[in-house]
């Protein structure tokens, strides 16, 4: 990290250090400190590129067998062809993985919470995190020492660029006199700078992750075998046949891969981020990062200049259109309209006015009521975000279904396909059936999930929270059907997956009883006997470990209760998506035309690997439902407080992770050493954690270090300020719409630039391989086999990435936040972005106008489910409000007479 440099704050801290003036050190921990959510998002994202990127490597994997040269299909082909450069990439992907496992668990640990020196060591994993990504992407992104020296001697200009543009504007700061406009100025920067810190965090790590996995998986492919012209197996595709193409998303991409994360370490810096804003430098970067994105999606994405250049223009025309609903909506007549519409149906949700007014008094006076509504305006964000990363996995998964794809059309009389059809459909038509149906449905309601959240008129209804829980639930289940269907080809497996959930919600069902029973006691005498021995007994750290601190206030408990129950649901929502993208795309790839007799669409490893791949899919599979189960009982405020209490959503995370490092040591390597190397590492981040949870709870630990420190002439902060403070007060839930719904529609942009990029990357359908003498090797196969359906996938897709693009970029100039209009425009235009994605599925996900128009009536069929909800609940309420009132009258009536 980079080191504070205020000198007017060292000098305050070298004088009044013994008033108490924070010093350095202490102002970049609470820092840090303030930022763990997002800290958190990036670590998250980092795995889940880095265990995508461990099991399925750059350079492809082989096809076949080979008994000649001793190659097994679905071993890595750039272990033959660059074993340094493979090597190099692997360690540097694997230490980034654990880095950012150790980053999660520092993270999730209450012992070492709010710790100053234990900020200290989660900016190390941090650090080392960004070290992995980009050695790893400088060594599996390109095959030449130049290209690589290229990514690492960007890195260094960005970064010299950034730190003397900060000293320069720091020095010209400090020298500059002062006066009442420049303070002025300087006591508005600090929520200035807060507010785009903020967005740029979010869009920088996203940008990130993305570019990562494009360079990794190149457009176009790899070659499966070395040719003539001096192209080796693993080399892209793209560089024989389209040369200064390659060359052009090489650059782009890396332009935006090395600006984005220089962005995310600079904006870990305090000073930095400070001086940054005000002097440019943190600006000109995303800019860079902006047009490296914008660049590489318009090359790599399709191989005509034509339609290279539609892309490009389509900025243009996205913003014109956004200017005119700006237009439009600044226009009084409109404005009035809008307001008008908004009026009726507000009058006619809340039933009346007076009605409205007598459900907010008897909502006050009714917690559950309350409570509901405290959840759904708490848990807006997380929900938002399980929203959009399901529906850009099950948009991935159906996009790419698993068992891939044919190569040649049908030459026999017995089946009837084309080049680009999924072989799942041939080979198992029923498991592909119910992969596909469960995956649109999943989609779909991740969908409606979104557009539920996004819409404001529904926030704080009552129906509004009944449908967003029937929403989960059949995204969730929607979930685990196309995962049982589509990750495995045997019935046993898809049991085992089905049935897993049950053990899974019995477990922490019983332990929250028995904790509910500790706490509510109705104790027998032998109980406290037990008690009493047990207590004599366990050492007194051990106690300290797993005491739930009774003494603690009732604000203190529940904020770090609702602190970790945001903590645990992003990470249990991010491990969903990781862990489904795994499973529908196992390691090693699909079996394709073959001449060892292997059943094709089923997975190499299985055949080649069994028990790695065994290990593979139970880790895989277990993580996949603890995390699920995870998410559905964190949506439960009660439970998910009983079961933080009592440390068995703590113990199901634990399981999470240990499966999805159990999984990533089985599917990234296929040797027994490359698999200990990861378990070490394993190891020792266990080790660390465990001696870090010794050294918070045990006091002779303590002691013991503080002795040594002493000794080294190293002094420790003491007493409380070793504790960091809350960030946010406890109580009372303020409606911070209008100043939340910038940072969401940022949010959704950004994952929708995210998944409709790679999709460009990897069209559905697949690609031609080098085997095929008619087609280019690299092209899309669907745009030769189905033509119109790949134009609608393409524009449909292209138009969503340009548009949500345009989006991040709007969000991040202020005064398009500030302005109601545009954020209104903006706000529009994200939901034509949710159809466009929508029309991109239905095109791109199956090869039949039937089931295209199945997904297209389930929006519908969905969309309208939710109006006769809202319209049905209205209308029943409004009866039973006059027949009430009817015998209310009635009743008068009668004590009268």
């Amino acid at each position: 990290m980079v080191v504070d440099v205020d000198p007017e704050h060292h000098r305050r801290a070298s004088t009044d250090s013994s008033s108490g003036i924070v010093t350095a050190a202490t102002k970049e921990a609470n820092f840090l400190w303030e930022q763990r959510k997002y800290v958190l998002l990036q670590a998250t994202l980092a795995a889940s590129v880095t265990y995508s990127a461990g099991l399925s490597p750059p350079g492809g994997v082989w096809p076949d067998n080979d008994s000649v040269n001793a190659r097994l299909a679905g071993d890595p082909v750039l272990q033959v062809t660059y074993a340094r450069r493979y090597e190099v990439f692997f360690y540097f992907n694997a230490v980034a993985f654990v880095a950012s496992i150790v980053t999660v668990n520092l993270l999730l640990v209450h012992s070492l919470s709010r710790r100053r020196w234990w900020l200290r060591a989660l900016q190390a994993a941090m650090i080392l995190n960004q070290l992995g990504l980009m050695g790893a992407y400088a060594a599996g992104s390109c095959r030449e020492l130049a290209m690589s020296a290229y990514v690492i001697s960007l890195v260094a200009l960005v970064s010299t660029y950034v730190c003397a543009h900060v000293l320069l504007f720091t020095l010209m700061c400090a020298l500059t006199p002062h006066d009442a406009a420049t303070d002025a100025v300087a006591a508005e920067a600090p929520e200035t700078v807060k507010h785009s810190r903020k967005y740029l965090l979010i869009f920088a790590t996203l940008v990130a992750t993305v570019t990562y996995q494009a360079g990794l998986s190149t457009p176009g492919g790899f070659l499966s075998d070395s040719q003539g012209n001096g192209s080796i197996a693993g080399d892209p595709m793209l560089r024989g046949h389209h040369p200064d193409r390659f060359m052009g998303f090489f650059y782009f991409n890396t332009t935006a891969f090395v600006a984005s994360l220089v962005v995310i370490m600079l904006l870990m810096s305090r000073t930095v981020t400070r001086h940054g804003f005000q002097s440019w430098a943190l600006w000109v970067c995303t800019g860079a990062a902006l047009i490296g994105l914008t660049g590489a999606f318009s090359v790599g994405s399709s191989r005509s200049v034509k339609t290279s250049i539609y892309v490009i223009a389509l900025v243009a025309a996205i913003l014109l259109y956004i200017g005119l609903q700006v237009l439009v909506f600044l226009c009084k007549p409109v404005e009035n309209w809008v307001h008008k519409v908004q009026e009726t149906l507000q009058n006619f949700l809340t039933l009346d006015q007076t009605e409205s007014q007598e459900h907010q008094v008897c909502a006050v006076s009714d917690p559950e009521t309350l409570n509901a509504d405290q959840l759904l305006q708490k848990s807006r964000m997380y929900l938002l975000l399980l929203g959009i990363l399901a529906a850009s996995i099950t948009y991935q998964a159906g996009l790419n279904p698993p068992g891939g794809f044919w190569q040649a059309n049908a030459t026999d009389g017995l089946h009837h396909y084309l080049a680009g059809d999924p072989i799942l459909h041939i080979t198992y038509p029923r498991r592909y059936l119910a992969f596909f149906y469960c995956n649109a449905t999943a989609f779909v309601a991740s969908l409606v999930i979104l557009i539920l959240l996004l819409s404001n008129i529904f926030s704080t209804q009552g129906i509004k929270y009944c449908a967003l829980q029937v929403a989960m639930i059949l995204d969730l289940l929607g979930l685990i059907g196309a995962y049982a269907a589509g990750s495995c080809r045997q019935v046993s497996k898809s049991v085992y997956i089905s049935v897993l959930v049950v053990p899974v919600f019995l477990y922490v069902g019983i332990h929250v009883l028995v904790f509910m029973l500790e706490v509510f006691p109705n104790h027998a005498t032998w109980r406290d006997m037990v008690k009493k021995k047990l207590e004599l007994f366990v050492p007194r750290w051990l106690k300290k470990l797993f005491e739930l601190q009774p003494e603690e206030k009732d604000e203190d408990l529940k904020w770090k209760l609702e602190k970790t129950r945001k903590l645990l649901l992003l990470l249990a929502i991010l491990a969903v998506s990781l862990t489904y993208q795994a499973g529908m795309s196992p390691p090693g790839g699909f079996w394709q035309e073959n001449k060892t007799g292997h059943l094709i669409g089923n997975p190499m490893l299985n055949d080649n690997y069994p028990r790695r791949y065994l290990a593979f899919f139970y880790c895989n599979g277990t993580a996949f439902v603890a995390s699920l189960a995870i998410i559905m009982l964190l949506v439960n405020r009660k439970l998910s407080a009983r079961g933080i209490q009592s440390y068995a959503l703590t113990v199901c995370v634990i399981l999470d992770l240990i499966g999805l490092m159990g999984a990533f040591a089985a599917g990234s390597s296929r040797k027994v050493s490359t698999s200990i190397y990861v378990f070490t590492l394993v190891f020792a981040v266990l080790i660390c954690i465990a001696l870090q949870v010794i050294l918070v709870v045990s006091e002779s630990v303590q002691r013991l270090v503080q002795k040594l420190l002493s000794f080294l002439g190293i002094r420790l902060e003491e007493g409380s300020s070793d504790i960091l403070p809350h960030t946010a007060t406890a109580g009372e839930v303020q409606d911070l719409w209008d100043e939340k719904l910038p940072k969401y529609l940022l949010l959704l942009a950004a994952l929708a630039a995210a998944v409709t990029y790679q999709a460009a990357m990897s069209p559905p359908g697949g690609l031609w391989d080098d085997g095929q003498n008619i087609r280019i090797a690299g092209d899309s196969v669907l745009r030769s086999s189905y033509p119109r359906r790949y134009k609608v996938f393409f524009y449909c897709n292209a138009t969503s990435f340009m548009a949500s693009l345009v989006i991040m970029v709007l969000l991040l100039i202020k005064r398009v936040c500030r302005a109601k209009s545009a954020v209104l425009a903006l706000h529009t235009a994200m939901i034509l972005n949710l159809f466009g994605l929508m029309g991109a599925y239905a095109a791109g996900s199956c090869r039949r106008v039937r089931t295209s128009a199945y997904i297209l009536a389930l929006v519908i069929g969905v969309s309208a489910y939710i109006v006769v909800l809202v319209i049905l609940s209205i209308g029943v309420s409004k009866w039973l409000k006059r027949i009430m009132n009817k015998m209310a009258e009635q009743v008068v009536n009668l004590y009268d007479l």
